[in-house]
C-alpha cells in the first residue's frame, strides 16, 4: 500500500502543470499529500477511514475555500482518481461524509470542476 500512496503522490506532482500560477493557491502537491492517506479505504472500500485520512480531508477543507480553489483541488482529486482505476466511486464520493467533514469539492471522476463553487 505503501508504493501506491507513493504512486499517487508522484501523479499529482506531475500533474502541477496543470494549475497555472495566479490561477489557485492550492497545489495538487497539497491536494496530494491530503488525500494521500486515504488511498488503501479508498481502494479497499471496507471498514472506516482512518483518523489520518480524515484530518487529510479536513486539512483539504482548509486549503479549498476559494472557489478558484475547490476548482482547481477538484481536478487535482479528478485526475488522481484517473490514474488508479481500483478506486471505489461511491466508497470516493462518500469519503467527506464517512470522515464527517463538510467540503464543497466533489469527490468524483465524473463532475465537471467548472461547476464547483
Amino acid at each position: 500500500m505503501k508504493g501506491v500512496v507513493i504512486d499517487l503522490v508522484m501523479v499529482v506532482v506531475a500533474m502541477l502543470v496543470l494549475v497555472k500560477p495566479g490561477q489557485a493557491t492550492v497545489t495538487c502537491q497539497q491536494v496530494a499529500s491530503s488525500v494521500a492517506p486515504c488511498v488503501p479505504y479508498l481502494t479497499s472500500g471496507t471498514g472506516s477511514p482512518p483518523t489520518v485520512c480524515c484530518n487529510g480531508v479536513s486539512g483539504l477543507k482548509q486549503l479549498a475555500s476559494t472557489t478558484k480553489d475547490r476548482r482547481a483541488a477538484c481536478q487535482c482529486l479528478k485526475d488522481a482518481a484517473d490514474h488508479y482505476q481500483n478506486i471505489k466511486e461511491d466508497v470516493a464520493a462518500g469519503l467527506p461524509t464517512a470522515c464527517k467533514v463538510q467540503i464543497n469539492v466533489p469527490i468524483s471522476r465524473s463532475v465537471n470542476c467548472n461547476d464547483v463553487q
